[in-house]
């Protein structure tokens, strides 16, 4: 259960630094609850990455989820082909996810099953 709650809280908490909740804002408006959630997540004692400040905020977004993991990218490739849902332009940016992602290591990948 503890190991479900952090697991969630690192998801949560690169989704808000990667300003998750200022894109899905300009979409849809989220509860109250939710942007503070977002805003408490995204706060950090250290200097955020340089490289991140020169991405536009569909990049970062990118970034995030293939940082996350195979089930985040697949649920990125997924959205990329709704752009009804989630916008042309971010539709345009998660298409990246679907072959121009960078190869799996095969000892990575064995170690999982």
């Amino acid at each position: 259960m503890i190991n479900k709650i952090i697991t969630l809280f690192k998801i949560a908490r690169k989704l808000a630094q990667s300003d998750a909740m200022k894109i899905i804002s300009k979409l849809h408006e989220p509860p109250k609850i939710i942007k503070f959630f977002f805003y408490l997540f995204s706060f950090s004692f250290s200097n955020p990455k340089k490289e991140n400040n020169n991405l536009n905020e569909e990049q970062r977004l990118c970034n995030s989820i293939q940082e996350m993991g195979t089930t985040f990218i697949k649920l990125g490739q997924f959205l990329s082909t709704r752009p009804d849902i989630i916008g042309t332009d971010i539709a345009k940016k998660l298409e990246n996810l679907q072959d121009k992602l960078p190869p799996f290591p095969l000892p990575e990948a064995k170690s999982l099953f």
